[in-house]
């Protein structure tokens, strides 16, 4: 017996899709991992499994993949409310619930193609932990958005006077040490101002490593960013590898993410 999956991707962080909503469906990590591997499996940052609970209300379940289980992800959010409008189970427009391990989460989606939607995802309300937080001799501010976040800045008065790709080298030398820097593992975000309404972002994902992309990451970003000062009122807009995302914090703190998911292929899987 094979298993089918549809393969999305938000800003190319990429996932593969299963759905779990007329029947269980569950893997092992180890299967994830293979799954996921870009030179043997199909590739992917993780795997989304779509599910529903009695009262008819969608789930979605998150593996990263190291084949561990994450609370949340933003641009995951956004890959599965593409899937939900795909399928035909919501209808453009609509405002659809999706429980997470981390809450209830909404998302709507906009602009609706068979390759390419406009998604926003309502994150609930992050909170800032700590905004004095110090690891590496670096200044961290500590941010929950239903996933642990800390995000750096550089606070240069001109951000030509940083060498290109600065945040990325960062992320890349500091990410696999930091991403353990906190009980229970911590995503880490490296995130420079350039201007007054947009942020320059790159994220180590805690179980996925550097990605193209990350939701709650920008969300995170925008969130400390508007607790220091350094940009003006959201919406901000989010420069990552893998494309821009707008994201919004309004007067109640509530944080929505706007950007683009994408239909990649269908597949099947042996057993």
């Amino acid at each position: 017996m094979t298993q089918s999956f549809r393969k999305y991707q938000a800003l190319q962080n990429d996932y593969l899709l299963f759905d779990a909503i007329d029947a269980p469906l569950a893997f092992t990590p180890a299967q994830i991992i293979a799954m996921c591997h870009r030179r043997t499996g199909v590739g992917a940052d993780g795997i989304l499994i779509v599910s529903r609970d009695a009262a008819g209300v969608f789930r979605m379940d998150i593996h990263n993949n190291d084949g561990t289980e994450a609370a949340m992800c933003g641009n995951g959010l956004r890959c599965v409310g593409k899937y939900l409008a795909d399928s035909r189970r919501i209808a453009p427009g609509d405002r659809c619930e999706v429980l997470t391990k981390s809450g209830p989460r909404h998302v709507t989606v906009l602009e609706h193609g068979p390759d390419v939607s406009r998604v926003i995802a309502g994150l609930g309300r992050p909170r800032v932990l700590d905004d004095r937080l110090v690891l590496n001799d670096l200044a961290f501010v500590h941010v929950d958005v239903g996933n642990p976040h800390i995000v750096h800045f550089f606070e240069a008065t001109a951000p030509r006077e940083l060498a290109p790709g600065w945040n990325l080298q960062m992320a890349l030398s500091l990410g696999p040490e930091l991403e353990h820097a906190l009980e229970g593992g911590v995503n880490v975000g490296f995130a420079v101002p350039t201007g007054p309404a947009e942020l320059d972002l790159v994220v180590w994902e805690r179980g996925a490593g550097f990605t193209q992309a990350c939701g709650t990451g920008a969300t995170a970003a925008v969130t400390a960013a508007l607790h220091l000062g350094h940009v003006g009122k959201s919406p901000i807009r989010v420069l990552q590898n893998g494309g821009i995302v707008d994201v919004t914090l309004d007067d109640d703190g509530y944080a929505t993410l706007d950007g683009p998911a994408h239909f990649v292929f269908a597949g099947t899987l042996p057993d």
